[in-house]
């Protein structure tokens, strides 16, 4: 069953454990979860915080039925920010996308932001609601949109997470002109909730 997010501004600070995009995420107190991104000048860079999700909260679907989810990716150039290294169209270089699963809830959850606060882009809450297996937008799995990118996934792949190009007063995500990225996921990984091993593809408009 393929999800389609629609976004909103929250209006103030987020409740533990609550389903949102952007902001920083809100990790289990005293870990160290926070994934980095190793360059090519051998580097460590924070990946950019996409969103965390309740899978409890989730209508029934392929994902785990609880737990949280949070997803990672190298995204900061395309949403506006002056940093040295990214990916631009086709398959993106491992460990460029990262997810993190935590199966049990009940620990104290702390925000956790290796970046500065000054550019933050506020948390936006998320709906969820069932939607067409290749629809457009922000959407949790189903099959990609793009017909070029259906042909390009191996077998034994699926779609994880999509995220489409958006433009508002809050946020300005844009891959390149208009474009959309795609995380996909191993089939039997997703089953076993498996989220250690995932690839990404970006196309452009």
């Amino acid at each position: 069953m393929a999800l389609q997010m629609t976004l909103s501004c929250a209006s103030s600070s987020v409740a533990d454990g609550t389903s949102y995009f952007w902001d920083a995420p809100q990790l289990p107190a005293g870990t160290d979860l926070y994934p980095y991104y190793l360059n090519e000048d051998n580097e460590e860079q924070p990946l950019q915080f996409i969103c965390q999700l309740n899978l409890a909260k989730l209508p029934k679907s392929e994902l785990p039925s609880k737990g949280m989810l949070y997803f990672f990716g190298l995204i900061d150039y395309y949403l506006g920010y002056d940093v040295p290294y990214e990916f631009g169209t086709g398959w993106w270089g491992e460990g460029s996308v990262r997810a993190v699963y935590v199966e049990n809830t009940d620990v104290p959850l702390e925000r956790q932001n290796p970046y500065t606060e000054d550019d933050m882009i506020p948390p936006h809450l998320i709906t969820f609601q069932e939607t067409l297996q290749r629809s457009d937008g922000m959407r949790l799995l189903g099959e990609p949109f793009e017909d070029e990118v259906r042909m390009e996934i191996p077998d034994g792949w699926t779609l994880l997470l999509q995220l489409d190009s958006d433009e508002n007063e809050h946020f300005s995500l844009m891959f390149h002109d208009m474009g959309l990225l795609y995380i996909i996921i191993e089939e039997e990984r997703l089953k076993k909730g498996d989220f250690s091993n995932l690839r990404a593809y970006m196309t452009s408009m």
